[in-house]
């Protein structure tokens, strides 16, 4: 058991003491010496983690193959790669269509990250229009109770907009 000077009166105390009998401060043994120098071995550590885990340039495993960039033209074929390309910005342009279906109120039944629609089909493959079709939203009736509602959104990506919306009641 080593002893060590209380950081406030002074006096030798255990370095192990909970509070010094002294003074009563507690952990008396401690000095804020000690403290910086045991956050700086905690940050050292946690760099020389990073360091050792993250993979070199030189030394680290093969880089992943690209994968093949798909042409507009081919996008455009395939519903699936056409929907997914331009599934943020129909969320975005139409959102506030739907908002407005609403009679007295609405409101939406998503999390945070998850998107506002979660199907979609072709409206006109020929042209490229989507109808991205949802159900996280509940308008309000005229007695007050809201009631979940299945929406669709026509949407053109090429000019960004929204050729119509819809709604009825219900859950896909």
């Amino acid at each position: 058991m080593a002893l060590k000077k209380c950081k406030e009166c002074k006096k030798d105390v255990s370095s192990k003491a909970k509070t010094c009998p002294h003074c009563g401060i507690s952990n008396p043994g401690t000095s804020a010496k000690d403290m910086v120098a045991g956050v700086l071995l905690l940050l050292f550590i946690g760099w020389a983690a990073v360091q050792c885990t993250s993979k070199s340039k030189d030394g680290g495993s093969p880089p992943e193959p690209e994968k093949p960039k798909i042409s507009d033209t081919d996008c455009k074929k395939d519903l699936q790669c056409w929907g997914d390309k331009h599934l943020i910005s129909a969320s975005v342009a139409c959102q506030g269509q739907v908002e407005r279906l609403a009679k007295y109120s609405f409101k939406w039944t998503d999390g945070t990250f998850e998107p506002k629609f979660s199907r979609f089909r072709w409206t006109n493959q020929d042209k490229g229009f989507v109808t991205y079709v949802g159900d996280k939203i509940q308008l309000q009736n005229g007695f007050g109770a809201f009631q979940n509602y299945i929406y669709e959104c026509d949407f053109d990506p090429a000019t960004k907009a929204v050729l119509d919306v819809r709604a009825s009641p219900g859950r896909i």
